[in-house]
């Protein structure tokens, strides 16, 4: 269902966890450019918008996970269905 792109951290060489990050929340990025320039405003990378004050369909990135050294990959470029993330939940449980 869902390729296994990183096994290993980029970081620590340890190996990543496949997973999921929820899109409800948004995924808050700051460029070096915005803090020089002690802009407050980030740029919401998954576009939760509104889906932080009201409840909208469950969504969610691909995420990648290294406990090790508490690394976080997302690759937000689809968003991925509850029922597509439960499937692969099961698949590998």
């Amino acid at each position: 269902m869902f390729s296994n792109k990183l096994t290993k951290c980029p970081a620590c060489d340890k190996d990543m966890e496949l997973g999921f990050s929820g899109r409800s929340s948004p995924l808050s990025f700051f460029t070096s450019e915005r803090i020089k320039k002690f802009v407050s405003c980030d740029e919401d990378l998954n576009r939760a918008g509104w889906k932080v004050i009201f409840p909208a369909k469950a969504r969610f990135d691909v995420a990648y996970h290294c406990r090790a050294c508490k690394l976080l990959i997302v690759d937000y470029s689809r968003a991925i269905p509850s029922k597509e993330a439960k499937a692969h939940a099961a698949s590998v449980a």
